[in-house]
């Protein structure tokens, strides 16, 4: 499943280019994160270029239709004279645009992560579950019933605790103590919720032992935002701890973005495609390395700008829905996954 994916991006040459850009991504994010250690200028110049081709790229894929790795030299050079064109224009203008750069950086960036991130951990729910299903009775029985409790209650206990956490750090900042208190107490409640429902649909024998796997890995994501807007909220930047603390979230950020990327490739193209028919799986490629690039160029080019805070609520503001939508939808279609497995006996 991830592994699979992730050999997609960094192993297969069809996806050479894309592999580049990430890496480029990545060096320029790293520089950014940790800003106070290293020189703006050279981050800035690392990161000018990057936006360039990603537009460019982006355009070509969007109205061609096109993979990258379906593009002929022509189109590439085109790409790469938008890259350029894009470069200069963002030199002249830019001290114009970086508020709105950032504004449309971050949602973007924040709207493909939280959609794809949901989609990857119901799918990976299903497969595990699925994977449990195969085995031998009463294995799987037990085995199922583990994943739907234990997950369910370890994701509404890692949930409570890190409320309760990031309420204690908020001697610095009552701020954390509403928001992460409120935010804990509405994911364990849709997460108690969608597990009462789970638990009702056995009536009609349908156990949803994917719902606790999909509620850890679900939890991840919910700690990053959590610990995004203590960091925002409540540190003074100054301390150890402040800083074991940004290195956890560039490391979770980090992860986030090669997960994504490779979650998208390892995705077949065409189901994409034709899911989105606007455009390509690359096309969502560019604009999301455009969209992380373009937000933390803008914020480290704006100090008025908070980044994490903003992140952490958009974050929240998104992920609170899509786990809603997420499970009542894999309830739902766990209903004829469950009808395939009676007909395929």
């Amino acid at each position: 499943m991830v592994i699979e994916d992730l050999k997609a991006l960094f192993l297969k040459k069809e996806n050479l280019l894309i592999l580049i850009l990430t890496i480029w991504l990545i060096i320029g994010f790293t520089l950014f994160s940790f800003i106070e250690f290293f020189s703006y200028e050279i981050a800035l110049a690392i990161f000018r270029p990057l936006l360039g081709f990603c537009v460019g790229f982006f355009v070509i894929s969007l109205v061609t239709r096109k993979d990258l790795r379906e593009l002929n030299w022509k189109l590439l050079l085109l790409a790469v004279g938008i890259a350029v064109t894009i470069v200069f224009l963002f030199t002249g203008i830019w001290r114009f645009i970086v508020r709105f750069l950032y504004r449309f950086g971050i949602i973007s960036y924040i709207l493909i992560t939280a959609i794809f991130y949901m989609y990857a951990c119901y799918k990976y729910a299903f497969k595990a579950d699925e994977k449990a299903y195969s085995l031998e009775e009463p294995k799987n029985h037990i085995l199922r019933w583990i994943m739907f409790i234990g997950g369910t209650l370890l994701s509404i206990f890692i949930i409570r605790i890190v409320a309760i956490v990031g309420i204690n750090w908020a001697r610095r900042s009552p701020k954390v103590v509403d928001g992460l208190g409120l935010v804990g107490i509405i994911i364990m409640v849709i997460m108690v919720v969608l597990a009462v429902i789970g638990i009702l649909t056995l009536i009609i024998k349908r156990l949803n032992a994917w719902l606790g796997v999909f509620f850890l890995l679900v939890t991840l994501l919910a700690i990053y935002l959590m610990f995004s807007a203590y960091y925002a909220l409540g540190s003074s930047g100054n301390t150890t701890s402040d800083l074991w603390l940004q290195i956890g979230l560039y490391l979770f950020d980090l992860g986030l973005i090669i997960y994504t990327i490779s979650t998208i490739i390892g995705e077949k193209s065409e189901k994409i495609s034709e899911t989105l028919k606007i455009m390509k799986v690359d096309a969502i490629i560019m604009w999301l390395i455009f969209s992380k690039a373009a937000y933390e160029l803008a914020a480290a080019a704006d100090p008025r700008i908070a980044a994490d805070l903003l992140n952490s609520v958009l974050g929240f503001l998104l992920f609170i829905p899509l786990l809603i939508i997420a499970g009542i939808i894999g309830i739902v279609n766990y209903g004829k996954i469950k009808e395939e497995r009676e007909s395929a006996v």
